[in-house]
């Protein structure tokens, strides 16, 4: 070969290989295979390897989830909100395609040496326009902190299962700012104020 790629592979072990393996896994594929975006991690490659475990071969990205990067660097607010849209943007790509991801989290959400967001794992992802969800509506490849009311309840899920994440995700990042800056944590706040103390940190004063 002429050139060489840095990648990261990501390969079903044997030991848990079951059908529903094998469909969930097989829909990662296509749902990443459909999603284009720079910023969701890129589908490079997949398939089987000689022992029959498949593979998916993914752009490898070097970075930290959102959290650590925002907080190592002591991000204003103005610059989190700002990686805030940059996610929401590409899950915006993947919400036009009728794809929920379902376990937005910072650890799903890397930034790289760029400053640029990726977003990952699309393992739970569910289509939309598919007649069975495979995983139930219960779901189990869910995170509690980030995972939306319909999720726990074990209801049907749509795009605004991601939303609900994305809030949390806000709430997060701009409560870590304000607890570095000695300011009323936002969990304190009633439910309105805290909504518009996400947008304007002034208002929490």
């Amino acid at each position: 070969s002429d050139f060489e790629q840095r990648v990261a592979v990501k390969l079903l072990h044997r030991t848990i290989l079951s059908d529903l393996d094998r469909k969930l896994f097989e829909r990662e594929r296509r749902v990443l295979a459909s999603l284009e975006h720079p910023g969701i991690a890129r589908l490079i490659d997949g398939g089987i390897t000689e022992a029959l475990q498949p593979f998916l071969v993914m752009e490898f990205i070097e970075g930290e989830p959102i959290t650590d990067h925002a907080r190592r660097l002591r991000l204003s607010p103005a610059a989190r909100v700002g990686l805030l849209i940059e996610v929401c943007d590409a899950v915006a790509v993947a919400h036009a395609q009728l794809i929920v991801h379902r376990d937005l989290k910072p650890s799903n959400v890397l930034v790289g040496k760029d400053g640029r967001c990726k977003l990952l794992d699309f393992g739970v992802a569910k289509v939309l326009a598919d007649e069975v969800d495979l995983t139930g509506h219960g779901c189990a490849g869910y995170t509690p902190d980030y995972a939306a009311p319909e999720q726990r309840l074990g209801r049907s899920i749509s795009t605004a299962t991601d939303v609900y994440a994305l809030g949390v995700m806000a709430l997060v990042l701009k409560s870590a700012w304000a607890s570095s800056h000695n300011t009323r944590n936002l969990r304190a706040l009633p439910r309105q104020k805290r909504a518009t103390a996400l947008i304007d940190p002034i208002a929490r004063q």
